[in-house]
């Protein structure tokens, strides 16, 4: 019986060995299986984060790209599939670009990063990211200018003087002073990098097949070429009349001259589409739609009845952007308007008219030698229908010296009350008779004849005041400022409407009204306020490559670009 009794107490203790080695191999299994798990979690959150590196590499791959498009062959870079920053590896990322139409300086960039093994797809990072190219300059204008009512500009502005906003501005504004309000930000010039683009005419028409075009074009089609050519016109100025297609790069030394509806120009790759050494003038009833970019280096003047403009791309103008009022004489005496004068299409005596808001609008024409010249017999007619009340020495007509110091000639409301309408010449003034209170409220037509030593004021036809003056007007350099005096300051400025101005150098006989004969120039005002004017930024349209030391570099409108948000897919 002890024999058996102590076999049990064997046998329990064994049980009791095998049990404790038991859970001793239980537990020491689970620390292994939990091993295995953490190195394996290891080496996944360590494959994740090369894969999210690899993705982050494919991002700032298209955004490269983007800044740069001049080294894709489309127009921007759309993406790519299986992509690698080393050659050879495992590791690839898929790219997706989509540009953010119509705002051209947006893209979205979506990057999927894998690695490879036996076929399969072992890791996998997605990110999608918004890059926005900043700052974008859709508009420079080398001097001060006016954005007008009818003027869109979606993009960044440069302006290196005043720049007066009334229309549109969808970005930041770079400016020495700004009058008007902007949707984005005010800085200074000082604070853009970007260059204005160093474009000459002999770079593209020494590097590029040259296509000759004529001095006056309508209804043609030049290109696409393989290879590009450059449309060139080496005599001067250059007329598009209508329904001209230019697909390349036109080339003008002088003044590109609209006029007519369907003239298209569209840039090829790397090219600007516009380069002119002169003036971009768009005349009344000129339509225009540009697809690059486009330097001026004068003034851009659109014409108050000109059609709509399109730019896609950018515009760079050396003197600005100009509303004018077209002279219908034949002397073209184009008046430029600044500040923003109103124009009325009906309502004036004869049609339409030009409203000045009493503030700073006035219009002025070129200086000139030779121009609206009057030195002896001379005739000023106008329709006025002039403000209430209107401020000393507000000028009607002047013509003057540049600098604005000598009246050569000048119909002008003095700084009495009531005020009296005076005719000035370089020295001394003489009273037309007329008052303000004639004039104020209503349309009149005003007329001033000088015969010899004779002067004679008309109002509404009918004799208001004559006598002698011997002082004869002044002649020689200078130009002729309309709603305002020779200042063109905002202190003598005219508030009110004016229509049909006409110069004659000569003293019209009795029975004659309207003469051609003697007429130095002629504005109807009858302009409709014209088109829209849209201008666009789209670096991928507007990058270029120039030459300004002789060696081939990459020019873009974009200074820089930024991330505006980064997720996971």
């Amino acid at each position: 019986m002890k024999r058996i009794k102590r076999k049990k107490q064997e046998g329990a203790a064994l049980l009791v060995v095998l049990l404790v080695v038991m859970a001793i191999t239980i537990l020491s299994l689970g620390f292994l299986a939990r091993s295995d798990v953490e190195l394996a979690c290891g080496a996944n959150m360590v494959l994740r984060t090369q894969m999210d590196y690899l993705a982050e590499s494919g991002l700032e791959h298209a955004k490269g790209l983007i800044l740069s498009p001049q080294d894709v062959s489309s127009e921007y870079w759309t993406g790519g599939v299986r992509q690698q920053l080393v050659a050879g590896s495992a590791d690839y990322y898929d790219v997706v670009v989509v540009r953010d139409d119509p705002n051209l300086c947006n893209y979205f960039i979506t990057c999927d990063a894998y690695r490879e093994r036996n076929g399969e797809e072992i890791g996998r990072s997605g990110l999608k990211a918004e890059v926005r190219l900043d700052p974008s300059i859709a508009f420079w204008a080398g001097k001060g200018t006016t954005v007008w009512q009818r003027i869109t500009i979606n993009g960044d502005v440069y302006c290196n003087g005043t720049l007066t906003n009334e229309g549109v501005i969808n970005g930041d504004v770079f400016v020495g002073v700004l009058n008007g309000s902007i949707a984005g930000q005010q800085k200074a010039v000082g604070d853009l990098s970007l260059e204005w683009p160093e474009v000459t005419v002999g770079d593209f028409t020494s590097r590029y097949s040259v296509q000759p075009i004529g001095s006056s074009l309508s209804g043609v089609t030049f290109g696409p070429y393989n290879p590009v050519r450059v449309c060139y016109n080496g005599a001067g100025d250059v007329e598009l009349n209508g329904n001209v297609q230019i697909d390349g790069m036109l080339v003008v030394e002088g003044d590109l001259i609209i006029g007519g509806a369907g003239n298209v120009i569209t840039a090829a790759k790397n090219l600007p589409a516009l380069l002119t050494t002169g003036d971009l003038i768009i005349e009344s009833g000129g339509r225009l739609s540009i697809d690059g970019l486009a330097i001026v280096e004068g003034k851009v003047r659109v014409s108050g009845g000109a059609g709509d403009i399109s730019i896609v791309g950018g515009l760079f103008s050396g003197d600005g952007i100009a509303e004018t009022a077209t002279d219908s004489s034949p002397n073209n005496n184009v008046g430029v308007l600044y500040n923003g004068p109103t124009w009325r299409p009906s309502g004036g005596q004869i049609n339409g008219a030009l409203e000045f808001d009493g503030v700073n609008d006035y219009v002025q024409t070129s200086d000139d030698s030779d121009k609206l010249q009057l030195t002896g017999d001379y005739t000023l007619a106008v329709s006025v229908k002039a403000g209430v009340t209107e401020k000393n020495w507000a000028g009607i007509l002047s013509k003057c010296n540049p600098g604005g110091s000598i009246n050569h000639w000048t119909l002008q409301f003095d700084n009495v009350s009531p005020k009296k309408l005076i005719m000035h010449h370089p020295i001394g003034s003489w009273d037309t008779g007329i008052r303000l209170g004639d004039v104020a409220g209503a349309w009149h037509h005003i007329r001033i004849v000088r015969s010899g030593d004779w002067m004679t004021s008309y109002l509404d036809g009918t004799e208001k005041h004559s006598n002698t003056w011997s002082e004869n007007p002044g002649s020689g350099e200078g130009h002729l400022n309309i709603g305002t005096d020779r200042t063109a300051s905002s202190g003598y400025v005219y508030k009110g409407q004016i229509d049909d101005i006409r110069i004659y150098d000569r003293a019209p006989d009795a029975n004659e009204i309207y003469p051609t004969s003697g007429l130095l120039g002629h504005w109807k005002l009858d302009e409709q306020g014209g088109g829209n004017i849209s201008i666009t930024a789209s670096p991928s349209k507007a990058a270029i490559v120039v030459w300004p030391t002789g060696v081939a570099e990459k020019w873009g409108q974009a200074g820089g670009a930024f991330y505006r948000s980064i997720e996971r897919k």
